[in-house]
């Protein structure tokens, strides 16, 4: 699906950038005090510590107060923005049950339509239950919907698989695939431990959000690029995903780090760290509307960030526009999904 990246600021745009500086100085006073060229040897001095701490604390409480200034308005600031928008939510284990909660509650306060919750597993993301997920996917796959031939990973695959079994077609708005191939492909996957949900809840979505949690990816990069992946092939299957998490998984390493970094991944799938901040439920949220409109961005207080968060849509839900050329009905994609190798 093709999306038009683009910087939105709001008028709270000074609001989140003091966020976003204050995040980064807390940041900076974490890291050693050291000459440059230093090999660490030498320790820092009790007032260069002082004054470190010192700085933490200032930087931490001037990011506290002023993402309390943003929580009182956001509630204003997404209302109605997903209104009669249906949208499924996706979590992944590390995922914090707080900011699972409080994006949903924000979610339901702009209106969207609850279309279910879909809780991955370890075993869904992790290198050993790579070739049992392929399996399953393949063999239960919808009726009608393609798997990419050239892209064999397991992020790619279960990103397509489930996207045509969730997504409505963005062309008629129509399920892609019917009660029961949607039924048959998530309890396989249940079955097979790679995923939990409640049966009978999960209805036919315009976009997808997926959260995380805090992981950077250092100690298991299979599973962040796979996530990443998984993203970014879900999303060729519908209107528009939204991967948010909290600002470590936007290290270079991280899910959201790793599909920062791929241009084409990045220009089609939205990405919001920092969520357990107000600002960042907040740009979850107004990235999910954006999403449906065919517009995609990266948000958050992270340096791969564009911005900390989008500005409030105006007017009801617009339809995203399409190419002169394109054609009214186009097919489902089978070419390979961006974002993995």
């Amino acid at each position: 699906m093709a999306h038009t990246s683009q910087r939105r600021f709001g008028p709270l745009a000074g609001i989140f950038f003091g966020i976003a500086g204050g995040v980064a100085l807390g940041a900076c006073v974490l890291a050693p005090i050291l000459p440059e060229g230093d090999s660490g040897t030498e320790s820092i001095t009790p007032a260069q510590l002082k004054e470190a701490r010192l700085d933490a604390e200032i930087g931490a409480a001037q990011a506290d107060t002023a993402d309390a200034v943003v929580a009182s308005v956001a509630e204003e600031t997404v209302e109605g923005v997903l209104a009669g928008q249906s949208i499924l939510l996706m979590t992944t284990p590390d995922a914090e049950q707080e900011d699972i909660e409080n994006i949903a509650w924000l979610l339901g306060k702009a209106g969207a339509v609850d279309a279910g919750t879909v809780q991955l597993t370890e075993k869904f993301l992790n290198q050993e239950g790579a070739d049992g997920l392929k399996t399953i996917v393949t063999s239960t796959l919808p009726a009608g919907a393609q798997l990419s031939l050239d892209r064999l990973d397991p992020g790619t695959h279960s990103g397509e698989a489930l996207g045509s079994a969730l997504f409505k077609d963005t062309a008629t708005g129509e399920p892609q695939a019917d009660a029961g191939e949607r039924n048959l492909l998530l309890n396989a996957l249940s079955e097979g431990g790679f995923l939990i949900f409640a049966q009978g809840t999960i209805q036919p979505a315009d976009i997808i959000v997926i959260v995380t949690g805090d992981d950077d990816g250092s100690g298991d990069r299979f599973s962040a690029k796979n996530l990443a992946t998984f993203a970014t092939a879900l999303d060729t299957r519908g209107r528009g995903v939204v991967l948010a998490g909290r600002v470590h998984a936007a290290a270079d390493t991280g899910a959201i780090g790793v599909l920062r970094a791929n241009a084409d991944a990045n220009a089609h799938v939205s990405t919001v760290d920092s969520i357990d901040r107000a600002y960042g439920r907040m740009a979850t949220v107004l990235a999910a509307r954006y999403e449906r409109e065919g517009e995609s961005g990266s948000y958050g207080s992270a340096a791969s960030a564009e911005a900390a968060a989008p500005a409030k849509p105006t007017g009801p839900v617009r339809e995203p526009e399409r190419p002169a050329d394109a054609p009214p009905n186009p097919e489902v994609p089978t070419a390979d999904a961006p974002g993995g190798d």
